[in-house]
């Protein structure tokens, strides 16, 4: 099953959906400080799920701003509160970079793509 959400007009289209005992979060689109609640909301959601990690899939994401950072800063920490794991996943290479310049891909655990996730220990 999958769940979806339309943030911004469509700007960033989320969509959920369980993968064994971990959830898979796909963003697509941008994700700029207009954004960022209601991402922010979806992510607080996956928290309450019993799930022992959270994919983040970022494959579909073509932009991501400070904000948009932050937000994952923000959420990662929570995760880590809750004993449980955060894993970005697929983000193109303009992502990447960015993570990489801001070292949050030393921060939160990351993959090169969802199927890659999902097999980490």
């Amino acid at each position: 099953m999958t769940d979806t959400a339309g943030v911004s007009g469509d700007v960033l289209r989320l969509a959920c959906r369980q993968e064994g005992r971990a959830r898979v979060l796909a963003a697509a689109g941008q994700l700029t400080e207009k954004e960022c609640a209601a991402f922010l909301e979806a992510l607080v959601r996956e928290l309450a799920t019993p799930a022992e990690r959270l994919v983040l899939d970022l494959g579909g994401l073509m932009y991501m701003s400070s904000a948009g950072l932050g937000t994952l800063v923000a959420i990662h920490k929570r995760f880590v509160d809750a004993g449980r794991r955060l894993v970005l996943a697929g983000a193109n290479s303009r992502v990447r970079k960015l993570l990489a310049l801001t070292s949050l891909d030393r921060l939160i655990e990351s993959a090169l793509s969802v199927e890659e996730a999902l097999k980490l220990p």
